[in-house]
């Protein structure tokens, strides 16, 4: 029942609507709809991840090097590159054998695959509250909440 306030939908069913979405981001970003062109190496890695729906989709680094050159470092450059300027929703995953780069698709890969980066803030945070206070950490979150359009009010980028 569509439209249905209380309609709830099935993990599957939202699996493929975040499949579906990642899809045709991807299609806009290759045919040119960012913000910015991509560079040679960015549309070959993003040919490589494109069907890499879901952590069982994963490729290794080592993999994606061989395939498209370059090294570790470039293609991590390259992957946060197409995050954040293009909007594109590719985490990794460190799981031994199914380690690597993947679109998420579940709010759980989403979490996961973030949850390096949100340890990181929170402990270059306390750090800036160490050696600064706790009022100028609160000023430096509130602007960074700006910079990323979390007031109130406005929608996050």
């Amino acid at each position: 029942m569509t439209g249905n306030l209380f309609e709830t939908r099935t993990d599957a069913e939202m699996r493929r609507d975040a499949i579906t979405a990642n899809e045709a981001r991807v299609h806009d970003v290759l045919t040119g709809g960012g913000r910015w062109p991509l560079t040679e190496r960015q549309h070959r890695l993003l040919e490589c991840l494109r069907g890499r729906q879901g952590r069982l989709q994963a490729i290794s680094i080592s993999d994606l090097v061989a395939r498209i050159g370059g090294d570790p470092r470039s293609i991590k450059s390259d992957v946060r590159e197409l995050v954040v300027t293009f909007g594109l929703a590719i985490v990794s995953s460190r799981d031994g054998e199914n380690g690597g780069y993947f679109f998420a698709v579940t709010a759980e890969e989403r979490i996961s695959g973030t949850a390096d980066y949100v340890k990181e803030i929170v402990a270059l945070a306390e750090r800036v509250r160490i050696v600064r206070n706790v009022h100028d950490l609160r000023t430096m979150l509130g602007q960074i909440g700006n910079e990323l359009g979390l007031d109130a009010g406005r929608e996050a980028r």
